[in-house]
């Protein structure tokens, strides 16, 4: 199970990065 919530943490981690970027790049156009 440590396994699964390690890559879980990445994923989200992951995903928080890439929503934040795009939010960067709609608010910059």
């Amino acid at each position: 199970k440590s396994v699964w919530d390690t890559i879980l943490k990445i994923v989200i981690a992951v995903a928080s990065a890439i929503v934040g970027a795009l939010s960067a790049n709609a608010m910059n156009v």
